[in-house]
């Protein structure tokens, strides 16, 4: 064969082998194949590679630098140009330089992965700024919480009691309470204060009887704002009607005419004589009297006919009212002479003469306040400075009784059982491992009160005592179930313990908050009668008082109030 025959062989092969591989390329049908040429073993066609180069490997980014808490990251991606940082939400991703761009995917789970060149985390700068604001906010709760647990320490080691208004007597707050078919009222006099001063004002109802009031004194020269803050719980309740003639002071003493009756005839109640607001006793009786009659809408006397004895007709005015909310009517009864009754520009009634008389309607009711209720709390003293740094500087605790104090209870005997409640400030404290304070917090507290008196001794049938001798005259029990106005969890409990000094009906000791070596104390005065109609002792219905004890983690300053069970 000579050197043509074999080129044109070549080919010849060549061509065939095309001829071949665009019948496998077309799998007889004339389109596109994404195979190869057939499997020599199998004659299966061999996939075609895929042109297209694989994507580089996503590497997981560690969040290891970025502090807890951040808000979680949105979903998507971020691309960064090599040795650049970019934020995204309360991250900064960062692009190491001298490597690939780098392109950051977010995972709708919050996972974090990037290709390219190596990615690293860090806290965003306005992440970083709240982070810094937090902890300064903790910082600062914690030096005031410091300030208060100092003043908690200075009241705790008082042996007087400088009550609500601190130690100055020129500044003591007194409390007053009353309650009608509205609501409870409480009012904060402050002694001394002039009449341009603040007043105290209600901020606050804290339920089950407590609230809270602020007064707020003008800023001085520095920027520093002084405050005084009373939280103020009672147990007053709600008034209850009783008959009209059954309410004291509103006895029925003259007839439909005024004159000086009993008995039966005994149909009118008359107020007294000339009334004037500007006596005490006479404003609380024109504060009862309600007319439409005396409500000219201006300021002005007005005057009212009385009854001519020569005229046969009773020409006396008569006009539906109401006194103590008791509906009725009154009645110019005086005789001849004229009635009159003086408004202020203010539309109160300010005066009224002498010869009315109020006739109650049938049925008539008035409320009668409730006249045994007791109440206590606590008085602060804060001052805030121009760049908002707080300072407690002075807490008392208060505790009283609308009835008097039971005073000598030397004649009272046998067990009795108090419970109520309680109110006050606390510090509560988080140590680091060293038993340095890491962080504090504080505020007011409401707890539970249960006490056990144990007054003189109790003799069986055959005339032996009934109570060990070392517990009579002793008062003991538990204050627990703290609720910590910022909501921290506790676990505290003060127990109490002490005697009762029978000739004055006081009780004082020890606050044991379980802190070896740092007891708190309390103190404490029964109110309520210690002898019954016939003479004959009874136990005394209420005890209030003051307290404070330490905790391994905080301390507190109170005062509780709590009333005899039928146990």
């Amino acid at each position: 064969m000579n050197r043509e025959d074999a080129k044109r062989l070549r080919l010849i092969a060549t061509l065939a082998a095309a001829a071949l591989s665009v019948t496998a390329c077309s799998g007889g049908g004339g389109g596109s194949s994404t195979t190869g040429d057939p499997d020599p073993m199998t004659m299966e066609p061999a996939p075609m590679p895929d042109p297209t180069p694989p994507d580089p490997a996503a590497v997981t980014v560690s969040l290891a630098d970025v502090r807890s808490g951040h808000m979680a990251l949105a979903a998507g991606t971020v691309d960064i140009a090599a040795g650049g940082s970019m934020d995204h939400g309360d991250v900064t991703f960062t692009c190491a330089a001298g490597g690939d761009d780098c392109m950051v995917k977010v995972a709708a789970d919050g996972a974090v992965t990037a290709t390219g060149g190596t990615v690293t985390a860090m806290n965003s700068p306005a992440y970083q700024a709240r982070l810094n604001a937090a902890a300064a906010r903790v910082a600062a709760a914690t030096k005031a919480a410091m300030t208060k647990e100092a003043a908690i320490a200075v009241e705790a080691a008082q042996t007087g009691d400088d009550g609500p208004g601190g130690a100055d007597a020129a500044t003591d707050h007194a409390v007053s309470i009353t309650r009608n078919r509205a609501g409870t009222t409480v009012t904060i006099a402050v002694d001394g204060a002039a009449a341009d001063d603040p007043t105290f004002m209600q901020t606050m109802d804290l339920g089950s009887g407590r609230t809270m009031h602020v007064r707020a004194m003008p800023a001085d020269a520095n920027g520093d704002v002084a405050e005084e803050v009373m939280v103020v719980s009672t147990d007053i309740e709600a008034p209850t009607a009783a008959p009209f003639a059954m309410v004291p002071g509103q006895e029925l003493t003259v007839d439909a005419d005024g004159v000086l009756a009993s008995g039966n005839d005994a149909v009118a109640f008359d107020p007294g004589g000339a009334l004037n607001s500007s006596n005490a006793g006479d404003a609380a009786v024109l504060g009862k009297v309600l007319s439409n009659a005396f409500a000219p809408g201006t300021e002005a006397e007005l005057t009212f006919d009385g009854d001519d004895p020569e005229d046969n007709t009773d020409a006396a005015f008569t006009t539906a009212g109401s006194y103590n909310g008791a509906p009725g009517t009154y009645k110019c009864a005086g005789g001849a002479a004229d009635c009159t009754v003086s408004i202020d520009a203010m539309g109160m009634l300010t005066a009224m003469s002498d010869g009315w008389i109020f006739t109650p309607g049938t049925g008539a009711t008035s409320d009668v306040p409730d006249a045994d209720y007791l109440h206590y709390g606590f008085w602060l003293k804060k001052t805030t400075d121009a760049m908002g740094a707080v300072t407690y500087d002075e807490v008392e605790t208060f505790a009283a009784s609308s009835v008097p104090a039971s005073g000598n209870v030397g004649l009272v005997t046998g067990r009795a059982t108090y419970r109520g409640g309680t109110t006050g400030v606390y510090v509560r404290n988080v140590y680091n491992r060293d038993g340095t304070i890491d962080r504090a917090t504080s505020g007011h507290f409401a707890a539970d009160a249960s006490l056990t008196a144990t007054f003189g001794q109790v003799n069986d049938a055959a005339g032996e005592g009934t109570i060990a001798p070392n517990q009579l005259y002793t008062l003991s029990g538990t204050i627990d179930s703290f609720r910590l106005s910022g909501g921290e969890a506790n676990m505290w409990s003060a127990a109490l313990h002490g005697d009762i000094t029978a000739g004055s009906g006081e009780a004082s000791g020890t606050a044991k908050g379980g802190v070896e070596g740092h007891d708190g104390s309390f103190s404490a005065t029964f109110h309520g009668p210690v002898t019954d109609a016939n003479s004959d002792p009874v136990q005394p219905h209420t005890v209030v008082g003051e307290f404070n004890a330490g905790f391994s983690n905080g301390s507190v300053a109170g005062a509780f109030g709590a009333r005899k069970t039928m146990e």
